[in-house]
């Protein structure tokens, strides 16, 4: 049998379709697999990735990726190809157009060069891929500009994100660090305060009840208008003193100081007690913790008892104290009323205030706060922080 004639025409067509057809292949491969790196490789990895797959694809042998500055300088922060070669890439690599430029200089070491913008969200122009050959070629068509266009948005949103979250890490180490100071100068204030008020107005109020105690000892009998004033007197002495004492305790307990973080929080507790509800230790611990350990721990714990004071309507409150080698847990617990906590603590804005303070106070420990809550289903607070292996507790 006879084989059909030649066609010159529709081989010619064919093998036309078929480089098409790989070539369209290529900038695929370009786009999904730099596309897939950029979730699955680390920054740099990603970066120096990037670089050498836009290299084969246009065939070049050298490839640089830059960021500018404010000040225009730039610094490379991924490469590919010999370091001399390089150097003279990085000598070409100005502040480019808006565009892609494909660029010539004959007889030099690189006689072609693609310079492709990176271009931030804003449409400022931020950076900058630069690929070199050291042997002329062809110039690229269209498509190959435009697939490596792709290439360099691909990056330049993902180089965008990268700065724009160590920005964000950079803000939070410093929020972080302002907390911190300012919860030590809130500690170093109130323990002022506290020793202020002890030597001061809470002397001359006891000093005050026992001198009317000493009156009332000495005075003859009075008529029962007058006693009944007196004995009136002497309780509000005697209420102030209380009071002081319990105010100067909040401050700056010194069972923290003298005793620890359980005998703290325990006569603490005793505000739930004099308030009519039970309470109960589920475990505890009365080994020292470190100086800012304990009065974090013991800060969450007031802050507990002050929202079952004020809003939890609660019968019975649980604590809980555990310490092991490594970490030190507190545990706040009741059956009151709860509330609905649809989202994590610190994205509840203004909504949950002092159950932000205590999860900053765990987080500035390396620690966190759970809080588990629900409508007539009780709270419970759980801190957790990391407790030093070495050295002794200051």
């Amino acid at each position: 049998m006879q084989s059909p004639p030649h066609d010159p025409g529709s081989a010619l067509a064919i093998r036309t379709q078929y480089r098409q057809s790989q070539s369209r292949a290529a900038r695929l491969r370009l786009l999904l697999g730099t596309g897939h790196e950029l979730t699955q490789l680390p920054l740099s990895a990603m970066r120096q990735r990037a670089v050498q797959r836009a290299c084969a694809f246009m065939a070049m042998d050298h490839g640089l990726l830059l960021e500018w500055a404010a000040d225009t300088t730039f610094r490379t922060i991924a490469s590919h190809g010999s370091q001399e070669r390089l150097d003279l890439l990085a000598n070409l690599a100005q502040p480019p157009s808006a565009e892609p430029q494909w660029l010539e200089y004959p007889g030099s070491a690189l006689p072609q060069v693609l310079r492709v913008p990176l271009r931030g969200s804003d449409g400022v122009v931020f950076g900058a891929l630069l690929l070199g050959n050291g042997v002329a070629l062809g110039t690229p068509d269209n498509e190959d500009i435009e697939s490596l266009q792709l290439l360099a948005t691909l990056l330049a949103a993902h180089l965008e994100n990268s700065r724009l979250l160590e920005a964000l890490q950079a803000r939070e180490r410093t929020m972080s660090e302002l907390v911190h100071r300012l919860f030590s100068a809130q500690e170093d204030e109130r323990k002022r305060v506290a020793y202020d008020l002890h030597d001061g107005l809470a002397q001359n109020l006891a000093g005050l009840h026992q001198r009317l105690q000493g009156f009332a000892g000495r005075c003859p009998p009075l008529p029962p208008a007058l006693a009944n004033d007196l004995q009136a007197i002497l309780d509000l002495a005697r209420g102030c003193v209380g009071e002081g004492r319990q105010l100067i305790g909040g401050l700056r307990p010194h069972a923290l100081d003298d005793f620890g973080l359980y005998k703290a929080v325990d006569k603490e507790a005793d505000r739930l007690r004099d308030a009519g509800l039970s309470v109960d230790w589920a475990e505890h611990s009365a080994a020292r913790l470190p100086g800012n350990t304990e009065i974090a721990l013991f800060r969450i714990a007031q802050e507990g008892i002050n929202n079952i004071l004020k809003h939890a309507r609660a019968s019975h409150v649980r604590l809980g104290l555990m310490v092991s080698d490594d970490r030190a847990s507190l545990r706040v617990e009741d059956n009151g009323r709860g509330f609905a906590l649809e989202q994590p603590i610190e994205t509840n804005g203004t909504c949950h205030l002092g159950l932000a303070a205590m999860q900053e106070r765990a987080s500035l420990l390396g620690g966190h706060l759970s809080c588990f809550s629900q409508p007539d289903g009780g709270t419970r607070l759980l801190a957790s922080v990391p407790l030093p292996t070495h050295g002794t507790h200051s």
